[in-house]
């Protein structure tokens, strides 16, 4: 990683990946994506992964895009716009589809481009401070960014994510939980302590498993019923081989919380 993120690993197998750029509120350039993706490829590289925490440095998440990279677009040429969207794109492809879960950790606003990345994560932990907006009418642009249109339709339907997208709605951490965009709201006061919480629910999951539920909803809506079917058959079967379902039988039996250990 260089400046613009920052990438570490705990001993619990949670990694914590930071946008660094306080100073524009971690806006997001296409260097910014390309470190993603880097990112993304690292942790997916490391089979005792087990959770990634997504947040920004400072007071926001991320202010979306970056009005300097916005400029260039504007000045240059389209192919030059077309291939500094297809670095998004790239950044939010493989976050979307790394194994582990995926959790944005909205320590302040998220606008934009930075509120898709939020809703491209599996999990959103929402300070009751901080805001998300769906801003990109505002400033003339198409809600047609980032994979915003397909994330906010998974969430919400594609009727309501048309009207939010379209009229650049920004909700507040009580309108966010309420309306199904973030999975908790947190109070400021205590945000890195409800993250840090949510992490090791996550990460005290039976790795295979987490990552099973995972892969059999990514891609739900391509498959039939008899093709969902098998694709679950095989991700339980490998589960119950496991020695994390042997652990999770004797805890059961015994009484007492499971330790998995990942294998």
């Amino acid at each position: 990683m260089s400046e613009l993120l920052a990438l570490a690993r705990d001993d619990r197998g949670v990694y914590r990946l930071t946008i660094c750029r306080p100073g524009v509120r971690n806006a997001l350039n296409g260097q910014a994506f390309r470190e993603l993706v880097a990112a993304c490829a690292e942790v997916a590289g490391d089979a005792s992964a087990r959770v990634l925490v997504l947040s920004g440095e400072g007071k926001a998440f991320s202010a979306g895009g970056d009005f300097a990279s916005l400029q260039e677009m504007l000045d240059a040429d389209r192919a030059w716009a077309v291939e500094e969207l297809a670095n998004a794109n790239a950044g939010i492809a493989a976050l979307a589809q790394l194994e582990v879960p995926t959790v944005a950790a909205l320590n302040g606003d998220a606008f934009g481009g930075g509120a898709a990345v939020a809703l491209g994560t599996d999990y959103r932990v929402m300070s009751d401070g901080a805001r998300l907006g769906f801003v990109f009418a505002r400033l003339g642009l198409s809600g047609a960014d980032t994979g915003a249109t397909w994330s906010l339709s998974r969430l919400v339907g594609p009727s309501r994510a048309l009207e939010i997208l379209t009229l650049g709605r920004v909700f507040d951490a009580a309108q966010a939980l309420a309306e199904g965009l973030v999975t908790e709201v947190v109070p400021a006061d205590r945000f890195e302590e409800g993250v840090e919480g949510f992490a090791d629910r996550l990460a005290a999951l039976a790795p295979l498993a987490a990552r099973g539920t995972k892969r059999a909803i990514q891609g739900l809506e391509g498959r039939s019923l008899e093709q969902q079917l098998a694709l679950e058959a095989q991700i339980q079967a490998d589960c119950i081989r496991s020695a994390d379902f042997r652990e999770g039988l004797d805890a059961f039996q015994d009484r007492r919380p499971p330790t998995f250990g990942g294998k």
